[in-house]
């Protein structure tokens, strides 16, 4: 019997019923990681907005991505892939989606914080055009450093 591929992921808007595995996937990719009220909170803020990956209703959401923006200017706050999905481009795909919805928003210019150990963030970000603009030192409670990245939109 053929193994069946994956069914192909769609991006699209989170919904409240996602707030469960969205939570899961926080916690799974972060020592830090977000409460599920700030997280729900997020959901409906005006100002931001959370994309998932989906590959069906009935099967778990393998990544989503966090991007709060306003005057212009945006910031993405949170990525996470389950970590058995990553180095597959789902990353990639939900970041390109943010930003291409940025743009029709008129936000001008983008900006992250990763942690400077974290290479394969890096590495996406860089590939996404992202450049570096700034160092936060001691950004993370476990006293990390933060590289600040800019992408102009």
């Amino acid at each position: 019997m053929l193994a069946r591929e994956p069914a192909p992921l769609i991006v699209r808007p989170a919904r409240a019923e996602d707030l469960e595995r969205i939570t899961w996937l926080e916690d799974a990719a972060f020592e830090d990681s977000w409460p599920r009220d700030l997280l729900d909170y997020e959901l409906t803020h005006t100002r931001t907005f959370l994309l998932v990956a989906s590959r069906g209703d009935d099967l778990p959401l393998p990544g989503y991505v966090l991007f709060h923006h306003v005057a212009g200017e945006a910031e993405l706050l949170r990525l996470a892939v389950d970590p058995p999905e990553r180095r597959q481009g789902i990353g990639r795909l939900l970041v390109e989606h943010g930003l291409e919805r940025l743009r029709q928003t008129n936000v001008r210019v983008c900006f992250l914080e990763v942690r400077m150990n974290n290479e394969p963030a890096i590495q996406l970000y860089k590939g996404l055009g992202f450049q570096r603009v700034g160092r936060r030192r001691g950004y993370y409670r476990d006293g990390t450093d933060a590289l600040i990245l800019s992408l102009s939109l």
